[in-house]
């Protein structure tokens, strides 16, 4: 069975087409696998890449969950009659631009407001973790500039989708594993290689001349585990690192605890021995984000995640927990009124010995296959990018 896909799910979860300009019958057709920030980005730089060749485009993103981007948001509201909420950055809590290019592309994004630096104050944490010394270290400067997204870290993704003309998102599908029969035609020196695909339920997603999987590194090997992928074992070669998120909610400034009713700093690094806390965020004190109740985000180290990325969730928040009273020392009466707590199994890239900085893809031109994302990188929104524009360079080149 055939699906027959008129509109697309938009990034606010309503219905609308994308495909602003219909493309012609000689149009490429590609289908990216992820609407993480790597695979909108890809097809944002593909379309203008494309128009700048005057080429017709047809794009269509497939994305198992029911939003984009990997830039990630939570918020709640104390209860329903309440106009204030926490606010939680509980992903990347902002990213750099080192590179030129990066910096050129996020200009516009920048005029527009969905970007905006973050000159945030920092500090350390040392001592034991019964007697913890925080001391300021100075602040983030536009030299090196930190970037959040506004007035939410998901804002960015939004945009980015929204901006898209030649391009549908498809939500809540979940492509199917392939097979070295989907590609067809590979071997005829007349006709390029086409790839079919398939969800999960069987129904056929549509014929592709290029299929560009961004997904995580386990999904990734398991979309192509069964095929003749010529890459595939350099799929397994990056070590993925777990991180843990604590998200902690006050109602109100009068009831936080004087360690962050007193805090100069936004930004705090955990370099206290055997403590399980790697960074802790006050979101309130963001730019834009001062309207939001009183919020605090805690990324424990991807080390101490790592080893108990299997426990339960609920044991590893009530360690967390344990760790951030010590050092932010609330009572009962200035506890935190909400406490959340999210794993990310895939935070991180740890280096290997095989890393190419300037190579982050694997393309098998013969069946006209590409996989990568940040996991092939540093794990950074730079690295999603980077991997785009290597996508770009392979399709439009």
């Amino acid at each position: 069975m055939t699906i027959n896909y008129d509109t697309s799910v938009g990034a606010d979860g309503s219905a609308h087409d994308s495909n602003l300009a219909t493309p012609s019958a000689a149009a490429t057709k590609i289908a990216i696998i992820g609407a993480g920030m790597t695979g909108l980005m890809s097809a944002h730089l593909l379309e203008q890449a494309f128009a700048n060749c005057g080429q017709a485009l047809d794009i269509s993103i497939f994305e198992k969950s029911a939003g984009v981007g990997r830039l990630a948001t939570r918020y709640r509201n104390p209860d329903l009659h309440s106009e204030q909420q926490w606010q939680f950055d509980f992903g990347a809590q902002f990213f750099t631009a080192k590179s030129e290019a990066f910096q050129a592309y996020l200009q516009p994004w920048l005029k527009q407001g969905v970007i905006e630096c973050w000159l945030a104050t920092t500090a350390t944490a040392n001592g034991s973790q019964s007697k913890p010394d925080i001391e300021l270290t100075g602040h983030w400067g536009n030299e090196q500039p930190r970037y959040i997204s506004s007035p939410k870290m998901t804002s960015f993704g939004r945009a980015l989708a929204a901006e898209l003309k030649h391009t549908k998102l498809y939500y809540k599908t979940r492509v199917a594993p392939l097979s070295s029969d989907n590609s067809v035609n590979q071997n005829s020196p007349d006709t390029a290689a086409q790839t079919t695909l398939w969800d999960d339920k069987g129904n056929e997603l549509g014929r592709f001349d290029w299929v560009v999987c961004t997904a995580p590194q386990a999904q990734a090997i398991e979309l192509f585990e069964q095929t003749d992928f010529a890459l595939l074992d350099n799929l397994k070669l990056p070590k993925m690192l777990a991180c843990y998120s604590l998200m902690l909610g006050w109602e109100q400034e009068s009831t936080l605890p004087s360690a962050l009713k007193k805090a100069q700093w936004e930004v705090l690094e955990v370099k206290q021995m055997n403590s399980p806390l790697g960074l802790i965020f006050i979101e309130h004190h963001k730019p834009g984000r001062e309207a939001i109740l009183p919020s605090v985000t805690i990324h424990a180290s991807n080390d101490w995640s790592e080893s108990k990325v299997e426990e339960a969730i609920e044991e590893v928040q009530q360690q967390l927990l344990q760790a951030a009273q010590q050092l932010l020392s609330w009572e009962h009466t200035t506890a935190p009124q909400w406490i959340d707590c999210h794993r990310w199994r895939y935070a991180a890239t740890a280096q290997i010995e095989s890393y190419n900085p300037s190579q982050i893809s694997y393309v098998d031109n013969s069946k006209q296959w590409l996989v990568t994302g940040d996991w092939c990188d540093e794990g950074r929104i730079e690295s999603c990018f980077k991997a785009a524009a290597q996508v770009v360079e392979a399709i439009a080149t």
